[in-house]
């Protein structure tokens, strides 16, 4: 999608165990423009590196969309494609790779580039007004930023060359059934039940978390062989942690 007017993209941010950033932009349709991506790898680069944070909250401002797609305007003037899809390829990255889970909160649209924005994320919350899906090839494009490669993960291959080859959005209903999405609320609690499932994880000691999702990405890259040894490098990491120690401690004690 695109707006019919230039947009002032922006990104908020929310700090705490619970962080919280919101695209936003004139449109209302938080397009993954140039600015927007700059945006939003600059905020993730900083909480990267912030220990405390717990969970990762992605969402898009209003009810109109979490992220509509890139910006189509601007995709028809690029001075050099290489470099606007090394930024976006990029950004994808660093949130899949974000150091603790993630959990894209997704009211409206989330479509093309916005889609594999969600995909990135660890988890989706939904709206019942979400649509999602990957229109690329009506465009004449493939598409964008790993997208291809995280659904087959997520759905599965049969389901992704359905989507891919037809270009088609899904209803909120649909991608709870594709197991896309882990929960669906209303418009006005989307918020808090991704909020609900943040706080679920923060319960956790902060380390274990880290370790936990650290574990689960190196299995889905480099394979189970490989997954099977990070396991156990983790476990020794947190058995010898002295804060686990101190827990399993009150546990005995309380039991």
């Amino acid at each position: 999608m695109t707006s019919e007017n230039p947009s002032k993209p922006k990104v908020t941010v929310i700090h705490g165990p619970i962080s919280i950033l919101t695209m936003e932009d004139d449109s209302q349709l938080n397009l993954l423009s140039l600015e927007m991506a700059e945006a939003l790898a600059h905020e993730i680069n900083k909480l990267q590196q912030d220990p405390d944070v717990k969970v990762l909250i992605l969402t898009g401002s209003g009810q109109r969309a979490f992220c509509a797609g890139a910006d189509m305007r601007q995709l028809t003037q690029l001075q050099h494609v290489p470099d606007y899809v090394s930024q976006g390829q990029d950004l994808m990255y660093s949130i899949e790779n974000f150091p603790v889970p993630t959990i894209a909160a997704i009211n409206g649209f989330a479509l093309g580039a916005g889609f594999s924005l969600a995909l990135a994320c660890d988890f989706r919350v939904v709206s019942q007004q979400a649509k999602m899906g990957q229109l690329a090839v009506r465009n004449g494009l493939i598409p964008p930023f790993g997208n291809i490669q995280r659904l087959i993960q997520a759905v599965g291959p049969a389901r992704t060359r359905e989507l891919v080859y037809t270009g088609r959005s899904m209803s909120a209903a649909e991608t709870l059934d594709y197991g896309l999405a882990i929960s669906l609320s209303t418009p006005e609690g989307l918020l808090q039940a991704a909020m609900t499932l943040a706080e679920q994880i923060a319960a956790s000691p902060g380390f274990a978390i880290r370790y936990a999702k650290q574990v689960i990405e190196t299995s889905l890259t480099q394979g189970h062989v490989i997954g099977y040894a990070a396991q156990e490098d983790a476990l020794i990491a947190c058995l010898e942690h002295p804060d686990s120690r101190e827990i399993m401690l009150r546990f005995l004690d309380k039991n």
